[in-house]
């Protein structure tokens, strides 16, 4: 008598292979940057720009290649529009901020040791022996050593520089055949899938598609208003170095809450040091909270759309896990992710309770 072999349930072998293509793009981003970055900034760039390319082609009847050409060209123009006019402004408050920054830095400790003194002074039975100075020193030592390892490893090499510019070129490059060739790609990829799995491989690409498209395009333009709001509220208190700190804030929300909690962690420092007030410092404590509060609760949903789903303790978790696993590359890619981890880990309780071994009296 033969013995029935047990079948992989479908949604466990999509999650598991959904797993693997997640773990070799992380790995490749990790190890073989130099290709993998290009290759998938050029994807992104031509994923976020097909549905307009799809909609001119129906409406001009120009060739897609010539589309896309036009559409480089104009993306480029911008590029070099916007570097021309904000990269020397941007520039002169980072030059600023670097010969300044030493004597607020100073100022601030200064402030801290005060504060320090007066809580150990008058609530020692609560602190008991903890130097709160030292403590507070050692936090900012540590973190000013690693932000400039970052900066060192990012601009001080002639190789990073030429790196650069060399993706300055070939990520347009590589972004115009990725869009002229989108739908050849597409259907290349289709046709390695067996018939059979085919529609229910097309169902889940379509949900992804609604995933990513909801995550990627609504980010990006809620990190450019994160980066407008800040400025400008910044800039309203008065606080030095508003347009570059607001910027800096907002564009680093690309991966979710790392820019606001440096960025509000540099103007709590930058306030404490130049203001005298503690009204100043309350102030720019409500400019984040409010900001924040609007994208988490107006921006994002409006804007980004509840199709990603994603609860607040699991967007943490992800950010966590991928960021502990991976490092810069895994915190990028988390939340995107993490949704299609989700889809598909629903996929697989709906098989299961759906399945005659949780139906069994």
């Amino acid at each position: 008598m033969k013995t029935k072999k047990l079948a992989m349930p479908s949604p466990l072998l999509a999650l598991i292979l959904y797993t693997a293509a997640v773990l070799l793009m992380i790995l490749s981003l990790k190890y073989f940057t130099v290709v993998a970055a290009p290759l998938l900034f050029s994807f992104i760039i031509a994923y976020l720009f097909n549905p307009f390319v799809n909609f001119l082609e129906k409406k001009l009847r120009f060739s897609r290649g010539l589309i896309a050409a036009i559409l480089m060209v104009t993306l480029l123009l911008i590029l070099t529009l916007v570097l021309v006019n904000l990269f020397p402004y941007i520039i002169d408050q980072a030059t600023s901020a670097a010969v300044k920054f030493p004597e607020l830095l100073k100022k601030f400790f200064g402030k801290m040791k005060v504060f320090s003194n007066y809580i150990t002074n008058n609530f020692s039975e609560y602190v008991g022996d903890i130097d709160i100075m030292e403590k507070v020193e050692e936090m900012f030592s540590q973190m000013f050593t690693n932000l400039s390892k970052i900066l060192a490893a990012a601009f001080s090499s002639l190789y990073s520089i030429v790196l650069t510019m060399l993706y300055m070129i070939i990520i347009p490059l590589f972004a115009f055949y990725a869009i002229k060739d989108y739908k050849k790609i597409q259907k290349s990829f289709f046709s390695l899938i067996p018939s059979w799995l085919k529609q229910r491989v097309i169902e889940r690409a379509e949900k992804m598609d609604v995933l990513l498209s909801s995550f990627i395009r609504g980010q990006a333009i809620v990190v450019l208003i994160l980066a407008v709001l800040y400025s400008v509220g910044l800039s309203l208190i008065g606080l030095p170095f508003a347009i570059l700190i607001g910027t800096a804030a907002g564009i680093g929300d690309i991966v979710p809450y790392f820019g606001t909690i440096v960025g509000f962690t540099i103007s709590l420092i930058v306030g404490l040091a130049h203001f005298q007030s503690a009204q100043k410092l309350l102030l720019i404590v409500l400019v984040f909270a409010i900001i924040k509060g609007s994208e988490n609760w107006y921006f994002y949903p409006k804007i980004v759309g509840r199709e990603v789903g994603l609860h607040f303790v699991w967007v943490l978790m992800s950010i966590i896990i991928f960021g502990n696993l991976f490092g810069f590359w895994g915190l990028l890619v988390a939340i995107p992710s993490s949704a299609g981890f989700k889809m598909f880990a629903n996929d697989l309780i709906k098989y299961y309770r759906h399945s005659d071994f949780f139906k069994r009296e």
